[in-house]
């Protein structure tokens, strides 16, 4: 897309969204440019597509957030979509942003704030309102380049602003980013279709899948081809989207839960395996008979001492006894890893031993005594 394209799309994007209008709801926020620190109603307005599907969220505001009356502002239309990620902005009333000196937005300038608004991790997050100095202010410093600031972090970091338009690049950030992105994340979690979730399983974008499966989490959808996608998703997709699969999979009881940890613990990598073993650790569910036995089978192919930390440190709690967790045990006292022959063998010590098992476990002791 080039700065033209861009241009044109910020300034008559507004006619496009208006298309399929749905409802308008009252979002309460609270954004550290007010003056008062106190949450204000901001009315955001849902849109729907053709389809019946909500497609974006917007909401207008001023440019700069000004009490003395000399800034220069302009109504500025500001996008999300269905999660609550950033999309564009528009000029619903026409105009342009403008830097110190009303000087207008240049292609490029709008380029810039658009990257800058895209950036959840800015450095504006950290910069604080008493930092920024109003563009009427700056005016009067003459040697200033920026519309005011003295954080120096800010000022290190110019791809964070818009040269001369400091201002306006903290507040716009801070709608975007803010209580707004929350209050959207609710909104749709509220009044979304459930077809419209089922569709988001199959979007490229892993944060909205994520989010899809949270959803139907609360929802309680137990549909098995459903369950068949969300596994497929934890099995193939990112970390994250393991996450929310593992609380949807608490969400349909202990039967659906545990024989879905069953299946999915042996086919993760190590970070999956630390959220299954983490979730297993906090649930309230009540395993199956038998669970924690099968689980210990996985102990000897565990590649991180933290893993097997975890899983040893879940049998002390549910299956201390079992003699053949035990026997999973006893192979990781010839680990390569110190740390998880030390960690199996502080398990081990605690329990009463077959003589066969016990001479294995007096062997690490004798070996490494000045370690352990």
């Amino acid at each position: 897309m080039n700065m033209k394209t861009i241009f044109t799309l910020l300034v008559a994007g507004t006619l496009a969204s208006a298309a399929y209008a749905a409802a308008s709801f009252e979002a309460l926020v609270l954004h550290p440019g007010f003056e008062v620190q106190e949450p204000r109603i901001q009315p955001v307005f849902q849109v729907l597509n053709a389809n019946g599907f909500i497609k974006e969220y917007y909401t207008d505001v001023d440019s700069v957030i000004c009490g003395d009356g000399q800034c220069e502002i302009i109504t500025v239309r500001l996008l999300w979509d269905v999660h609550g990620g950033f999309i564009r902005y528009e000029f619903p009333k026409g105009g342009n942003l403008t830097k110190m000196g009303h000087e207008q937005f240049t292609q490029a300038d709008h380029a810039k704030l658009i990257k800058i608004l895209n950036d959840e991790h800015s450095t504006l997050a950290d910069v604080s309102a008493a930092d920024i100095v109003s563009p009427a202010d700056a005016m009067m410093n003459e040697e200033s380049d920026t519309d005011g600031t003295s954080s120096a972090t800010l000022l290190s970091d110019k791809s964070a602003f818009v040269a001369g338009a400091v201002y306006t690049c903290y507040t716009l950030w801070h709608w975007v980013h803010g209580d707004m992105q929350t209050e959207i994340q609710n909104i749709t979690a509220e009044t979304i279709g459930t077809e419209q979730l089922l569709t988001m399983l199959k979007n490229s974008n892993s944060s909205e899948v994520a989010f899809a499966v949270e959803a139907l989490s609360k929802r309680n959808i137990t549909d098995p081809a459903v369950q068949k996608q969300i596994k497929t998703l934890a099995l193939d997709g990112t970390t994250e989207l393991a996450s929310a699969s593992i609380e949807y999979f608490q969400s349909q009881g202990p039967e659906t839960y545990y024989q879905t940890m069953a299946e999915l613990f042996p086919q993760g990598d190590s970070k999956k395996q630390v959220l299954y073993l983490s979730s297993l650790a906090s649930t309230d569910l009540a395993a199956p008979e038998g669970f924690y036995d099968l689980l210990s089978a996985q102990l000897p192919n565990l590649g991180s001492y933290y893993e097997v930390h975890l899983m040893l440190n879940l049998m002390t709690e549910h299956n201390f006894d079992s003699e053949l967790v035990v026997s999973n045990t006893i192979p990781l006292l010839n680990s390569e890893s110190f740390l998880i022959g030390r960690r199996a063998y502080n398990f081990l010590k605690e329990h009463e031993l077959p003589e066969a098992q016990m001479a294995e476990v007096k062997a690490f002791h004798t070996k490494y005594a000045d370690r352990l």
